[in-house]
């Protein structure tokens, strides 16, 4: 019987999926050590379930973070962290957050059973195209997006997902022709189990099922995002995220050079 790590298994024999790299399930992470260069990162969404964990992330290696949302004059102050209220549906309200900004991670999101289909456009679709724009008038030098898969395996998307699927490719389209430098990571899905649990492999590859073992921890993903953010080796690049249970040994934050870039 074919099973879904079987299918996984399969493209990555094949070089379909540019393999790209694992950690020990069950190893601890890397220690957090300062950067070398320091940045500053505007994260839009940080006050959000990924959002924290990217924040956390880069405040462990030494970057300043602009966290933004609509929620973020409640938060308490932060070293490191200056928080800044503004709406990616109010794209004049995000110019300020950005200026003399190097990179920002959008990890913006909204729970699709509690909101109109039109919101899903506005956060997914239009939020993300107004933000690319404002970001690159205000010299931003990455955007770093996270997006989703879960294509099935006839290519389509689960009924109740394809408002939500459908507004992220238009995004995601949006982003690649806005002429910033960008990395689109996809997950199929987000748990909230602890972090460093399981390996992590970056996958170019499509379809990837939804759910199941290859769901990823917010704070794996979180990883992912923040490494993209400060780093020049996933730039024009789009990828999945999944975490496996793997013996393969190696680094994924070493794989991200090898991953193709998009086609112009």
């Amino acid at each position: 019987m074919t099973t879904r790590r079987t299918l996984i298994l399969n493209g990555l024999a094949l070089g379909s999926a540019g393999l790209l790299g694992a950690r020990l399930s069950g190893a601890a992470g890397p220690e957090h050590t300062p950067d070398e260069n320091p940045l500053t990162v505007a994260v839009l969404g940080a006050t959000g379930r990924t959002g924290k964990f990217v924040v956390e992330d880069l405040l462990a290696r030494g970057h300043a973070v602009r966290g933004i949302s609509r929620s973020a004059g409640g938060q308490p102050p932060r070293d490191g962290v200056t928080w800044i209220s503004a709406d990616v549906r109010r794209p004049e309200t995000i110019r300020p957050a950005l200026e003399d900004a190097d990179a920002l991670v959008y990890a913006v999101g909204v729970t699709y059973t509690q909101v109109e289909v039109s919101a899903l456009y506005d956060v997914y679709h239009t939020g993300v195209a107004d933000t690319a724009a404002v970001a690159g008038q205000a010299g931003v030098k990455r955007f770093v997006l996270l997006s989703s898969a879960g294509r099935l395996l006839d290519g389509e998307f689960p009924e109740r997902l394809r408002p939500s699927m459908d507004a992220k490719a238009k995004g995601e389209a949006a982003l690649r022709t806005s002429g910033i430098h960008y990395t689109i990571s996809r997950t199929p899905g987000l748990s909230d189990r602890p972090g460093g649990e399981y390996g992590i492999l970056l996958l170019q590859m499509d379809p990837i099922p939804p759910g199941g073992p290859y769901m990823v921890c917010r704070e794996d993903s979180a990883s992912v995002l923040v490494e993209c953010a400060v780093s020049e080796n996933a730039i024009n690049k789009t990828f999945t995220v999944i975490n496996v249970v793997t013996p393969e040994v190696g680094s994924w934050r070493d794989a991200l050079p090898y991953l193709h870039k998009d086609s112009a």
